[in-house]
């Protein structure tokens, strides 16, 4: 299978063995899995979503089931990025596979922080922003990053309606490499007995259809690689988001359910000379 270049502009380049990468969040810091899962087939690892400082919650993260999904709710806690330079980028750059850390702020200059502190690290081929929660400021938040570094990065966009193509060219002319389409859209679910609302991210099967009209949409307005994310959980869903212009896709919320789902994904796709 040929390699797969997510940032063909940038110095550093990002080629991969595989179109198949983790998505944030559902593989950890990938860490976790090193003694369960055989790393060598998945073309990267983008970890959960690291912040400039600890992050720490009141209340542990719920995952609720939902037809064809799970609803995320609550933040998620991460040790902050001193911790993981320290405790797990040795380890990373030990690893056959490649890994991307996803990265979080409260402003621009919180992202150009963490990306100034990771230049030169080893064990860190790239970064991908996590700008969902914040759109209206998404290209700020790409051009503060660029600015600081020349690590691959990935932007991670939100499940927009409306303007989502104009979004991925502003955010692309703004430094980004590649995109990620896309970061999971907001829903609710009601507690049948108690009736409390219990509100979240929705990941999963579900989101399938409504993610490939998104990527469909983002292929077709820029110059540069789509990862499709959302819904994929076969190699069959993976085939689909190659088919309308992405040139990797993450694997999620199957990785809740199968922590080998990715590895499966990635095999069969090399078995049968991807797309």
């Amino acid at each position: 299978m040929p390699l797969i270049d997510l940032a063909p502009h940038n110095p550093y380049g990002l080629a991969l063995k595989s179109p198949v990468l983790t998505a944030a969040g559902c593989f950890g810091y990938g860490v976790e899995y090193t003694g369960l899962v055989d790393l060598e087939p998945i073309g990267a690892i983008v970890t959960r979503t690291t912040t400039l400082r600890r992050r720490r919650t009141a209340h542990p993260p719920r995952l609720i089931e939902t037809p064809a999904g799970v609803l995320s709710v609550g933040p998620w806690p991460n040790p902050g990025l001193a911790y993981v330079i320290e405790h797990y980028a040795p380890r990373w750059a030990t690893w056959p596979t490649p890994v991307l850390l996803s990265v979080a702020g409260e402003s621009p200059a919180e992202y150009a922080a963490v990306a100034a502190a990771l230049e030169g690290v080893a064990g860190i081929a790239g970064l991908e922003l996590n700008v969902a929660d914040d759109p209206a400021h998404a290209v700020a938040l790409t051009a503060a990053t660029r600015a600081v570094t020349l690590l691959p990065l990935l932007v991670k966009l939100p499940p927009l309606s409306d303007g989502l193509p104009a979004l991925a060219r502003a955010v692309v002319d703004a430094g980004a490499d590649a995109l990620t389409v896309s970061a999971p859209p907001p829903a609710l679910v009601v507690d049948p007995q108690r009736g409390e609302r219990l509100a979240g991210q929705l990941s999963g099967p579900a989101l399938r259809p409504l993610t490939l009209h998104l990527v469909a949409a983002v292929a077709a307005a820029i110059d540069a690689p789509v990862v499709g994310c959302g819904g994929v959980a076969t190699d069959d869903d993976a085939r689909q988001f190659f088919a309308v212009g992405a040139a990797a896709v993450q694997v999620g919320a199957a990785l809740l359910a199968d922590p080998l789902a990715a590895v499966k994904i990635a095999t069969a796709l090399a078995a049968t000379s991807h797309p």
